[in-house]
């Protein structure tokens, strides 16, 4: 194994951690801000946002180990995408149920 495939594994395998802490602390964020009322939906994609694109601005000034930056910035971007739009999901089968407590409550 080169020193390039053994940075790429490196990476891809703080990548897959990094998904997996990623997921349990949106579940949290997701589950307090609905508990507090607040907008979970606005609040995640401005972290969404911000975590993307601290991503690329990695990726632009890689100068050493190219590949491995490039590949583990492709990875950690589609492993965020991922746990936003579960976290998402998570905020559209909450939301359904609240509106149906308004209304009885409003009723």
């Amino acid at each position: 194994m080169t020193r390039e495939e053994r940075a790429l594994l490196q990476e891809r395998v703080k990548t897959l951690v990094l998904g997996h802490a990623l997921e349990a602390v949106l579940s949290r964020f997701v589950d307090a801000d609905q508990a507090a009322g607040r907008d979970a939906g606005a609040d995640l994609s401005r972290m969404e946002e911000m975590l993307l694109s601290a991503a690329r601005g990695l990726a632009d000034r890689a100068t050493t180990q190219k590949l491995s930056v490039l590949v583990a910035v492709e990875d950690v971007s589609a492993i965020v995408r991922t746990a936003f739009d579960a976290a998402r999901e998570k905020i559209e089968l909450i939301r359904p149920a609240d509106e149906a407590t308004e209304a009885a409550i409003a009723a």
